[in-house]
């Protein structure tokens, strides 16, 4: 399975990064902002994108509250055009992500404070509980 991991907390991308890694998956990718998220996209489809609601643009570029929730929607959109095929799962330590990024076309939402099974069950990898 091709992951694209797109977080602009690069601590985060580690632990998903070790997560997925100690169950096997070797074909990892990252972003930090959604510039080099459509980037990646550019030079081949994935199969599944873990996206932070919250992921800045890129550059000087950073949104706050609804126009941060606004660029995501946007960002998902430019990502359905680039791959439609990718599960993209939202992540967001806020749960009150969750409706919004579901109305933005997203497969699936985990909230940070959810254990790591719960991602894993969205990702069909490993055990759930």
């Amino acid at each position: 399975m091709r992951i694209l991991l797109a977080d602009d907390n690069a601590e985060i991308r580690g632990a998903l990064r070790l997560l997925l890694e100690e169950l096997g998956e070797r074909n990892i990718l990252e972003a930090a902002d959604g510039r080099q998220l459509l980037s990646v996209l550019g030079q081949g489809p994935v199969d599944v994108i873990l996206l932070d609601w919250e992921l800045p643009e890129g550059g000087s570029r950073s949104h706050h509250g609804a126009t941060a929730q606004a660029y995501s929607a946007a960002l998902v959109e430019g990502i359905r055009r680039t791959c439609r095929a990718s599960r993209v799962i939202a992540m967001s330590v806020g749960p009150e992500a969750e409706e919004s990024s579901r109305l933005a076309g997203c497969d699936g939402f985990v909230s940070r404070n959810e254990p790591p099974d719960r991602l894993l069950a969205l990702l069909h990898i490993g055990s759930c509980c």
